[in-house]
């Protein structure tokens, strides 16, 4: 008996070395609400900007409206200064039926993330406001690749906009040749636009394929309103976990005295491992 306990203990021993091996990397999604020239002009904001970004290996940042395009790339310079230029970018299209147009950029550490390949859902198919921009990584520890697909659905067409992931999703299957997927973003997927009652018509949501690590009860708003607009769903055989919203306003000293001024989303994040 003493022999199958010793021999039960190193086992377990051995499993958690594995464990404590393993390569892990924290990814996140950003609504930093209306991100342009006035936000990237308020010192005091883009210090809590960067002081929140730098805890991610990768980060989708959504709501980039200017039309200069100059502001990401300053909070990019100021991510860079503040950690010795560990982080690059990819960056997308302006994107909008109307005049006002926006952007997706992913923020990497270069020295662990390699980008392969990226594309964006096709305009022409007419199915989102701001069609999803996928970026094929490769984790430069272990090799493993997936898509990160960014999307912030038009809050009124939130439910059909979300339904789509499921023809996203099998785009990139058929166009970056993977399955491995982490889908995330401002769905705007809960309070008025997306009810109780909307839930079976979301192909994602009652598809076991499709894991939502963000769950309905969660708060992403920085206001007064709870609503879980903001989720991380993973599809394929890499290990998504800990999904969680990152209250900044708590866990942070700002620069800022209204944690509104930042954003009125809370960031939400994961590890992948």
């Amino acid at each position: 008996m003493k022999a199958l306990q010793i021999a039960v203990l190193v086992a377990v021993l051995c499993c958690s070395v594995q464990f404590s091996k393993a390569i892990r990397r924290r990814i996140g999604a950003f609504n930093i609400q209306v991100f342009g020239q006035t936000k990237a002009g308020k010192w005091w904001v883009m210090e809590d900007l960067v002081q929140i970004l730098k805890r991610y290996d990768m980060v989708l940042i959504q709501e980039i409206r200017d039309a200069a395009g100059t502001a990401i790339v300053e909070l990019l310079h100021q991510l860079n200064d503040e950690t010795g230029n560990e982080y690059s970018m990819i960056i997308g299209n302006r994107q909008g039926r109307t005049s006002s147009k926006e952007q997706y950029c992913y923020f990497y550490k270069s020295s662990l993330f390699q980008v392969l390949d990226s594309n964006e859902y096709p305009v022409s198919y007419d199915h989102f406001e701001r069609p999803p921009f996928n970026v094929l990584f490769r984790d430069k520890g272990d090799g493993k690749e997936f898509v990160a697909s960014g999307i912030h659905a038009k809050p009124d067409d939130a439910v059909e906009e979300i339904d789509r992931m499921s023809d996203v999703y099998s785009y990139i299957e058929s166009t970056l040749g993977t399955s491995n997927v982490v889908m995330m973003g401002d769905f705007n997927a809960d309070c008025r636009y997306v009810g109780p009652g909307d839930w079976s018509s979301i192909s994602i949501w009652t598809d076991s394929r499709f894991k939502w690590l963000i769950n309905n009860y969660a708060d992403t708003t920085v206001s007064s309103t709870n609503c879980a607009y903001d989720r991380i769903v993973t599809a394929g055989s890499l290990t998504f976990y800990s999904g969680k919203v990152f209250k900044f306003d708590d866990e942070l000293s700002l620069q800022t005295y209204n944690p509104k001024d930042v954003s009125d989303h809370y960031p939400v994040e994961a590890y992948v491992a």
